[in-house]
This record gives C-alpha cells, structure tokens and sequence, in this order.
C-alpha cells in the first residue's frame, strides 16, 4: 500500500501540458457535451494522437477478438509471452486502437512483451452496456487465443473505467481476473457523490458538469450505482488483484482515484497511487515524450512483472 506525490518539473511535460490544453480547451469537454459534435472530436483526437512517435522494430498486427476489432505491437525482441491489454480514452465516446498505437509500441518495447489495443463499441451510438460488452468480449478472447499467458488490464480515463468494469463482470462471473491492474485517471463515479472541495482542480479537459452531461451520451436510462458503470459502488474489492493508479494533483478525477484507492486498501488489496503535480488528465500514456512519463512508463512495467512473477 502506498500513495506518493510527485512534481512534474520537465520542459517537456510543460510543453505537453499547454498542447493539451490548446486541443482540449477549445472543444466544450466541459460544458453540455451533448451539443458536441464526436465525429469530428473524434477525427481531432486521432490526428492528434497520430503525431505521437512511434518505436521503432515494432511489428503491427489485426485482430479478430471474437468480432471486437483489436491490433496487437509486437517487440522484435520478445522477452516474455505475457501479454497487456490497453483500452484507450476518450470519454467513452471517441478514441481507437489506431489512436493508442504510439503507446502501445512503447509499452511493447520496453516490456518486451506483446500488447493489445481494441476497438470497444463508443457512445452515444452505442451506449451501455455495449462498451463493458466489447472489453469483456475482447478479454475473453485472449484468454481462449492465448491460455497460458498471464494478463495485465491498463488503460487511460474511459478506458480507466472500463480496466475496472470489465474486471468487476469477470468477478461477478466467477472468471479469472488479470494478474493486475494499472488504471490512469479512471471514472469511478458517474453519481456524482464524490467531494472533490478538498484540492483545487484545474482541467481542460473533464469537469463535473461535462461528467454530468456524459451520461445522457453513455448510460442514458440506466442505474448510475451500477457498479459497471461506477466502479466506486462495487462491493467485492477484496477480489481485486493488485493494483497501481495515477492521476494528476488538480484534475476533476483525483477525487476518483483517492476514493478508488481507499476502496481497495479497506479491502486489503496491494494498492498504490501516484500523485503528479504539474501535469494534467490522463497524462501517463505520453510514454517517453517526458522524463516523468517514461519513469512511470516503466515502473507500471515493472509493477505488472512482479505481479506476473518475472521480477
């Protein structure tokens, strides 16, 4: 168990921090983001994410999970057949397995591992359940295509969310969970009972009332205390397995990822939270554009090898 707060002091992740803002600030994320306009968000965001390096000596291959559209990053040089599972971001209406790939290829080379990204079926075209749907139908699927190997489940806001839903399904379905968890700034309430008078925030990119809008987009209709929708409501932690959050000191989901951590440390499960000041929502998945990313790139890498018994 351990919570630890940092402070981001690179040129780097202050350069990232104000293209952040630029992209974000101008496309309404928080105000009614029903009005948005999410093709065109969408289109943004992928361009955006498209400029992100990639590693080299990473081959790319399709997948077919079970009719979830995925694509795996394979390492030249392949030190483990352990496999990471990545759900993107984008507030559960946008982003894609494409739009994660520079990640992916990072995590990839530096694990030596191979990892899977996936298309889950986005809102509001698709609301939930069908998001929960796609990531379990996915995870199912590499555990039948790959039986043997051991998982870790990470992923970045929604995609934080869905890391924890899709668990919480497994569990309440008696199925093997994955060896670990790394959730970066996951949504954990959609009820809105969370206080988060207790820091200030400052984030371009989600706030309450944008919260509070998403869910006419995500969940329309449907009971926000299901824990499949807020993970904060899940009563079987103790069934969790270990688990390392992150999130930025000011954003709108710290009060999520405290709450989650207190959750899982009541429960007894190994938990760590980690705390960057000077940074910003959902920061962690720049990977090696910044010193502080590419450090937390690697012990999240280390935190899933321990877990996998490899360290």
């Amino acid at each position: 168990m351990s919570v630890e707060v940092r402070v981001a002091k690179s040129i780097e992740m202050e350069k990232n921090a104000a293209t952040v803002g630029r992209m974000t600030g101008g496309m309404g994320f928080t105000g009614d983001m029903t009005k948005i306009n999410w093709k065109a968000v969408r289109r943004i965001c992928n361009i955006g994410y498209s400029l992100m390096p990639k590693e080299k000596k990473i081959k790319i291959r399709k997948l077919d999970l079970d009719g979830v559209y995925g694509e795996m990053s394979i390492p030249r040089k392949q030190t483990s057949d352990n496999i990471i599972m990545y759900i993107h971001g984008g507030g559960l209406v946008s982003g894609s397995a494409k739009a994660t790939r520079a990640y992916c290829s990072m995590l990839a080379k530096y694990s030596g591992c191979r990892v899977i990204s996936i298309d889950y079926a986005l809102a509001p075209e698709h609301p939930w359940p069908a998001g929960v749907d796609s990531c379990y139908t996915a995870y199912k699927a590499i555990r039948k295509q790959y039986p043997r190997v051991k998982l870790a489940l990470t992923g970045e806001s929604a995609g934080g969310n869905l890391s924890l839903t899709t668990t919480i399904r497994l569990i309440q379905n008696g199925e093997q969970v994955p060896e670990c968890l790394v959730p970066h700034s996951p949504v954990c309430d959609f009820v809105g009972i969370l206080d988060r008078s207790y820091y200030v925030v400052k984030d371009d990119t989600v706030s309450v009332n944008g919260l509070e809008s998403l869910v006419k987009l995500y969940c329309p209709g449907s009971d926000r205390e299901n824990p499949e929708i807020s993970p904060i409501y899940f009563d079987k932690f103790d069934k969790f397995p270990p688990t390392t959050i992150t999130c930025d000191f000011n954003e709108t989901l710290r009060a999520d990822c405290d709450a989650l951590y207190k959750k899982l440390e009541e429960a007894g499960v190994e938990a760590h939270l980690i705390i960057y000041k000077n940074t910003f929502h959902a920061f962690a998945p720049i990977g090696t554009s910044s010193p502080e990313t590419m450090r937390l790139m690697i012990e999240n890498i280390s935190f899933m090898k321990k877990c996998w018994g490899e360290e």
